[in-house]
């Protein structure tokens, strides 16, 4: 079977004319935003209707699950993104416009919107693949639209435990440049208060003030023990990236000081278990501070011998692309998947960039790179269900 490329560019343009951004100024979105789920509605469940599923599962919160072939918990498990998180500066976002990627860096023609490289094109592609799909499969190909908004693994949930998914095998689509991701670290949002007494700042006797603690807390980050460095995710990391005082008044020093600590985890660890180590090592460092547990993505890892990851590997190999593996630097959902038992690589079109215009200016994906995609993740459902 080979995919129709005219369906899943006329599908990837409706994706890019429709506002599924995270707000400029805003962190994440809210499960069942409205405007998420009127795009669900609007523009994901007509083109699902079309390709004929065998059921449909929604979630009061947006997310939808549609099955292909028969029922079980033996088939592929495919999950797509509707919301967009990067490229909040372009200037027209939902243009969704086709031209030559040249300009982008790019071969031959290209998709220009705001989430082509991080969702919009991986879903097209993905939903390409699932439309060429033959009807007499033997077990299930489920095809899923998470509307994880959060950076957490809220939006799996929904999908895999709240709607009743199971699989033997699973996909994100997500931008990798059409290379196969085995894994990816973990993190946790480890959130320190420090609390202090308010005064005026020309009697600072009169009251506590909190942020020179709070530079204290930044300082001991330095000597945290960390676990030895990955063989193929690397090092883990710790760092503060946020830092808010309340309250925000003239010559006031504040009550308390908020701290929040990005601490990236590799497989095998555990959220809590990185909260406990670093709440012991800020006390034993004398520092009386609140330590919490913020939102947490977990760990990934899969072998490059499942079925999925050499299925996806042949599918790229038959379009005469290199077939090539790799580990993300960044996290993701896959990890949520893997730790239910259900083998996730990550796998689509589009090249991500994590600084500067990549990250937040004109978004682009090749629509070559969209094809190939979607004929790997044909041949890969085609092989595990067929």
């Amino acid at each position: 079977m080979t995919v129709d490329r005219l369906w899943m560019e006329a599908f990837l343009l409706d994706l890019l004319g429709t506002d599924t951004q995270v707000p400029l100024g805003e962190t994440e979105i809210l499960p069942g935003d409205a405007g998420i789920v009127k795009a669900i509605d609007e523009t994901v469940v007509p083109r699902i209707e079309e390709l004929h599923p065998d059921e449909i599962r929604r979630h009061v919160q947006g997310d939808l699950a549609a099955r292909f072939g028969p029922d079980g918990d033996d088939g592929l498990l495919i999950q797509t993104y509707i919301i967009s998180q990067h490229a909040n500066l372009m200037e027209d976002p939902n243009a969704g416009t086709i031209t030559d990627g040249g300009p982008y860096g790019l071969t031959g023609s290209c998709a220009v919107g705001q989430g082509a490289t991080q969702n919009k094109g991986p879903m097209a592609s993905a939903f390409a693949a699932v439309r060429s799909l033959p009807r007499d499969l033997q077990r299930p190909v489920w095809l899923a639209v998470n509307t994880e908004g959060r950076s957490s693994h809220d939006g799996s949930r929904r999908v895999i435990d709240d709607l009743g998914l199971r699989a033997a095998q699973g996909i994100i689509a997500f931008g990798t440049d059409l290379r196969v991701s085995l894994g990816n670290r973990g993190r946790v949002d480890i959130r320190v208060t420090v609390p202090g007494r308010s005064c005026h700042s020309s009697q600072p006797w009169l009251g506590s003030n909190p942020i020179e603690p709070a530079a204290d807390v930044v300082r001991a980050l330095r000597t945290a023990s960390l676990p030895e460095d990955h063989p193929d995710l690397g090092r883990v990391t710790i760092t503060p990236y946020q830092f808010a005082c309340f309250p925000v008044a003239p010559h006031t020093i504040p009550e308390r000081v908020d701290i929040t600590i990005d601490r990236r985890l590799l497989p095998g660890e555990r959220p809590s278990a990185a909260v406990d180590e670093l709440r012991a090592h800020l006390s034993a460092a004398n520092l009386e501070v609140e330590v919490g547990e913020g939102a947490w993505m977990l760990p990934a890892a899969v072998s490059p011998d499942e079925a999925v990851v050499r299925h996806l590997l042949g599918g790229v190999e038959r379009q005469h692309r290199d077939p090539t593996t790799f580990w993300s630097p960044n996290t993701f959902d896959a990890g949520y998947a893997c730790s239910v038992g259900i083998p996730t690589p990550m796998f689509g079109p589009g090249k991500r960039e994590f600084k500067g215009e990549g990250l937040v200016g004109t978004d682009a994906v090749s629509l070559d790179d969209c094809a190939v995609g979607a004929g790997a993740i044909l041949h890969a459902a085609e092989m595990t269900c067929s």
